[in-house]
């Protein structure tokens, strides 16, 4: 005869499902630090996108810049070439054509506004590389003097919609420069 062998109860001392809880408390801390994360890096890329467009924006209003300060000097040179810049306003309080923005955003063409168009002629067709292309208009600073000019341009980011007669909604640059001939 054998002897039976005594039953071992095991007590529980409270700690079911404590590690459960823990689990789940660790994997909200993670999914809360993973959103986070994804977060910082969506508006990181905004930051970057955001830098890669206003470097085109200033790169199409220098081009633009450039453009007009070209055109009056050859005006200056030679007034069949070139485009001649606006008389300047004389007087106190009287505004330059740059500083009304109907001058700017009018679909109407007028002598003073030029536009730059960036293109690319290939094998395909011309490639237009900005909806809003830059723009610029050139002035002299006082009427009797027609050695001195400013120039102003503003461009546009590729985000920037075709010209509608309204402001530009998107990246603008506006650059100026003053440029006296001999």
């Amino acid at each position: 005869m054998s002897i039976p062998e005594p039953r071992q109860t095991v007590k529980m001392h409270g700690q079911q499902g404590v590690v459960l809880i823990v689990a789940l408390i660790m994997l909200m801390i993670l999914s809360v630090l993973a959103s986070i994360s994804i977060r910082g890096a969506s508006s990181t890329e905004q930051v970057a996108n955001q830098s890669r467009q206003q470097a085109l924006a200033r790169q199409t209003a220098e081009t633009a810049l450039r453009f007009c300060e070209q055109q009056v000097q050859l005006y200056a040179a030679n007034p069949a070439t070139g485009f001649a810049p606006e008389a300047a306003p004389v007087g106190a309080g009287t505004k330059y054509g740059w500083e009304t923005m109907a001058n700017w955003d009018t679909l109407a063409p007028t002598a003073n506004l030029k536009t730059v168009a960036f293109t690319s002629a290939g094998d395909a067709g011309t490639t237009v590389y900005f909806t809003r292309q830059p723009e610029c208009m050139a002035q002299y600073l006082t009427p009797a003097d027609t050695k001195v000019f400013v120039t102003t341009a503003r461009g546009f980011g590729p985000e920037v919609g075709a010209k509608d007669g309204s402001a530009p909604r998107g990246t603008e640059v506006w650059l100026q420069s003053v440029v006296t001939m001999k």
